[in-house]
């Protein structure tokens, strides 16, 4: 009986350090710093919103989001400041938040950019791919951090899509001085544009929509003090781990 006992005992605290262990490394991923370990699991997170500017088109830029549910209830959420007109994604950024960050945020980029309207998670994963590669084929690499970002469209398909994009104006690039462009660096970008046979428009001024845009880390600053303040005390349901 004793010895029953003692089987008993041992395989229940085998199974509470297994649980401990499997917390610790959840912990340990949720805290990481590296994208590739924060967002590992991304592709089995439900999606909540994919959206995109409704004059995503008629004003030639715009950001575009992507939002999971984490395990722990909080929004693990993308944005792509997406040139369909010429440089393709030209900023970047991942970040997880709270709901109400979540709601803030997207408050924040409509004020800049406009109202958004959903779309089917392939479109908008084909829409930021093709955007990155347009640019790419003028010689101008999609924004640093796309390749930490777009994690968040892994397991979407976008042949799925059967939605077909025209990017550049009338058939060529176009270049509109954006946002967190000097002077120098526009008339750098347009001087390119040229050569491969397209147009721009440089503002002397911030007087062209476009410059109004809000810069996307901007957007988060404000965010950053409730990150990950909203951990749960029990990464285990019905005993089962939980795995993200």
């Amino acid at each position: 009986m004793s010895k029953r006992h003692g089987a008993r005992e041992q395989k229940k605290q085998a199974k509470h350090k297994a649980k401990r262990d499997a917390r610790r490394r959840q912990l340990a991923r949720q805290s990481s710093p590296d994208p590739n370990i924060r967002l590992k699991a991304a592709v089995r997170w439900p999606i909540v919103a994919t959206l995109a500017p409704k004059n995503l088109w008629s004003q030639g830029l715009g950001n575009v989001v992507i939002a999971r549910r984490t395990p722990s209830g909080q929004l693990a959420c993308a944005v792509f400041l997406v040139d369909v007109f010429c440089l393709g994604v030209k900023n970047a950024f991942w970040q997880i938040v709270s709901s109400q960050s979540y709601e803030n945020l997207l408050e924040r980029l409509e004020e800049s950019g406009g109202p958004f309207e959903q779309w089917s998670p392939e479109c908008l994963s084909k829409l930021v791919h093709c955007a990155a590669d347009y640019g790419q084929s003028l010689g101008f690499a999609p924004h640093t951090d796309f390749r930490h970002a777009r994690l968040l469209l892994t397991g979407i398909d976008p042949s799925q899509c059967n939605q077909e994009f025209e990017f550049g104006k009338d058939g060529r690039p176009f270049y509109i001085r954006g946002p967190g462009e000097s002077l120098v660096k526009a008339q750098l970008i347009a001087e390119q544009v040229h050569a491969l046979g397209g147009h721009s428009l440089v503002q002397l001024d911030e007087s062209d929509p476009r410059m109004g845009f809000a810069a996307i880390e901007d957007v988060f600053a404000d965010d950053e003090d409730e990150l990950d303040d909203d951990l749960p005390n029990d990464e285990y349901d019905n005993g089962n781990i939980i795995d993200v």
